[in-house]
């Protein structure tokens, strides 16, 4: 469901990426589309597929469950527990009812409430750490997920080039300073991080992929 106009090189992208044959994941689709819901980006949400049925993992933490759209791609590619955090109550209720649905129910849990308070207070290790929550929160939340992700375990973390605010190839809007500029604080942390292999890939809105050595 792109709520911006794609480059290019998305467009030929999605226009490669055959309509989504999963019917569980097609009702959450359905619903973003009627609701006006955002949701990942066609490009994005193939990666996350494809990196997520390489990585096998067992569990996943995601920040951001919004409607269950990622964590169902994520529960429908791997054979993990998914734990998720979000604070809006009633998208919490339609992603339960999404998982449910597809059969889930015991395999993801969602943490209700504000995840600046909710992440600190996690424990336990994670393979595959999905970031999708508030951006300028993600220079806060870094050390509390590397601290929960586990050595060889994946951080991928979306919108990392905001419209191209971050990497000032789009127009930068000053009511969104804080927003860019934390992302690009996050950027920072995880390249210089001596305990970490990242690479920024040109997906959707930008990711940035962090393995722990």
């Amino acid at each position: 469901m792109p709520f911006k106009t794609p480059s290019v090189t998305s467009k030929y992208i999605r226009s490669l990426i055959p309509p989504e044959p999963d019917e569980d994941i097609a009702a959450v689709m359905r619903y973003a589309d009627e609701h006006v819901c955002p949701i990942l980006l066609p490009e994005t949400a193939a990666f996350l597929k494809q990196i997520v049925a390489l990585a096998r993992p067992r569990k996943i933490l995601e920040i951001g469950t919004s409607i269950g759209y990622s964590g169902m791609i994520m529960l429908k590619n791997s054979a993990a527990e998914l734990c998720s955090v979000e604070m809006d109550e009633k998208c919490v209720e339609t992603a339960k009812r999404f998982f449910a649905r597809a059969g889930f129910k015991d395999r993801a849990r969602i943490f209700i409430g504000d995840a600046c308070e909710i992440v600190p207070l996690l424990e336990g290790e994670y393979d595959f750490i999905f970031l999708d929550g508030p951006k300028t929160r993600y220079p806060v939340f870094y050390p509390y997920l590397k601290k929960l992700l586990k050595s060889g375990g994946l951080l991928l973390a979306d919108n990392v080039l905001f419209n191209g605010m971050v990497d000032g190839s789009g127009e930068r809007n000053p009511k969104k300073a804080t927003i860019f500029e934390g992302i690009d604080r996050y950027l920072r942390l995880a390249f210089s991080d001596a305990d970490m292999t990242s690479s920024l890939l040109p997906v959707g809105d930008g990711l940035c992929l962090s393995i722990k050595k």
